[in-house]
């Protein structure tokens, strides 16, 4: 019989790093769970449930979710993969969602993605997405055929809120007052 190692790990970087593209890549090649908070954070907002609510106007302000509601949403979707493998992605974001999460799992390594804020502005700054599908263009690098439609329907393409450079900005402000010290912490 062979064991196999349960992989836990943090992937972190700013807002539009690139971390659900890596991600893909890592949970493919390591046969990872993936878990990223923004997807949780879109599916609450989506479904409109309280949390979902609450977290719209913080996120419409450019500002992090709470700790204590982000830790338990994570911890919560974590049980249900207790005995898998798994890369978070967009958590934790402070060192008391670190704390939190150290309190429950044994994080076995931290992937940072160091991307200079001004290129990520520009990359979300052009974003733009086709809500229904999920696919992303990006007006430099990746242009819908017709400026404004998605290729496949010819659906319009919407500029998320959390896409628009005055929000780009608050949330790398708070990225960086808040996230960094957990590079410190991991470190």
């Amino acid at each position: 019989m062979v064991l196999q190692r349960v992989i836990r790990a943090v992937i972190m970087g700013p807002p539009g790093s690139g971390k659900g593209t890596v991600s893909a890549r890592i949970t493919k090649t390591f046969g990872l769970q993936h878990m990223s908070s923004g997807d949780i954070l879109r599916a609450n907002i989506k479904e409109k449930t309280e949390l979902g609510l609450l977290m719209k106007s913080c996120i419409d302000q450019g500002q992090l979710v709470p700790d204590d509601i982000m830790s338990r949403l994570i911890l919560n979707d974590l049980r249900k993969i207790d005995n898998s493998g798994w890369l978070l992605d967009g958590f934790p974001r402070t060192v008391s969602q670190a704390e939190a999460l150290d309190h429950v799992y044994s994080v076995d390594t931290v992937i940072n993605l160091n991307v200079p804020f001004q290129t990520i502005k520009e990359r979300l700054t052009s974003r733009w997405t086709h809500i229904p599908s999920g696919r992303v263009y990006n007006t430099d690098f990746n242009p819908p055929k017709v400026p404004g439609l998605d290729d496949v329907t010819g659906e319009p393409l919407v500029q998320r809120d959390d896409d628009r450079p005055q929000t780009v900005t608050r949330r790398l402000k708070s990225y960086e007052t808040q996230t960094e010290p957990v590079l410190e912490y991991y470190r």
